[in-house]
């Protein structure tokens, strides 16, 4: 289990699994960081992409950094933790990789170009590696999450709670546990017949767009 931050919250997870799970701090901003944490990755079954960050402002203000950021997390470290687990999987003729993407990805927001981007970038990555690695067992997916009650929305929801949920025809916020569970079914046998897809979890917020 790698992260960046919230170690608090991942502690008790880690301690449930016992000694089949190991935690390990990576930034994914940080390129030799990240480069020496994916070569390691070479005995991989199943592959979990949900490193992202987002800053929300409009394209001329976006600082440079800012931009890049969310280059290097949302992008590159994808591409280069697929590269790295993809040759162990084709050797072993199976595998599974699913990545987080975002309803801005078809859903327009003013302040989220940068970061609506790099979620496009995700989903036809996704069907381009489905199409490349699917005739050699791996199965490649994209969990699109909506509105739900964490991470960046948190921030949002401090005052206009109530104006994103009018937007959610299910009348509520998702939460982590509403994702959670579609990414373990994509990671199943459930899912082997699943491949190069996006299944949102939003509660309806893209209806009409």
């Amino acid at each position: 289990m790698q992260y960046c931050t919230n170690y608090e919250k991942l502690f008790p997870v880690c301690e449930m699994l016992g000694d089949n799970c190991q935690m390990i701090s990576v930034n994914f901003d940080d390129m030799e960081e990240l480069d020496r944490f994916s070569k390691k990755q070479n005995d991989v079954d199943i592959l979990i992409n949900a490193a992202a960050v987002t800053k929300t402002d409009l394209l001329p203000v976006l600082k440079d950094e800012d931009i890049m950021r969310m280059i290097n997390v949302n992008i590159l470290s994808t591409v280069k933790m697929c590269r790295a687990v993809i040759p162990s999987m084709v050797a072993r003729r199976r595998g599974c990789i699913v990545n987080i993407s975002s309803v801005a990805a078809r859903r327009g927001n003013r302040g989220q170009t940068v970061y609506a981007g790099t979620k496009g970038f995700i989903e036809s990555f996704c069907r381009a590696m489905a199409a490349e690695y699917g005739g050699r067992g791996i199965r490649v997916n994209n969990v699109a999450p909506g509105p739900i009650e964490a991470g960046s929305l948190m921030e949002l929801l401090g005052y206009g709670k109530d104006e994103v949920k009018k937007s959610v025809v299910s009348k509520r916020l998702g939460t982590p546990q509403d994702v959670a569970a579609v990414v373990a079914f994509l990671c199943s046998d459930k899912a082997s017949y699943i491949n190069g897809k996006t299944i949102s979890v939003d509660g309806a917020f893209c209806r009409g767009v």
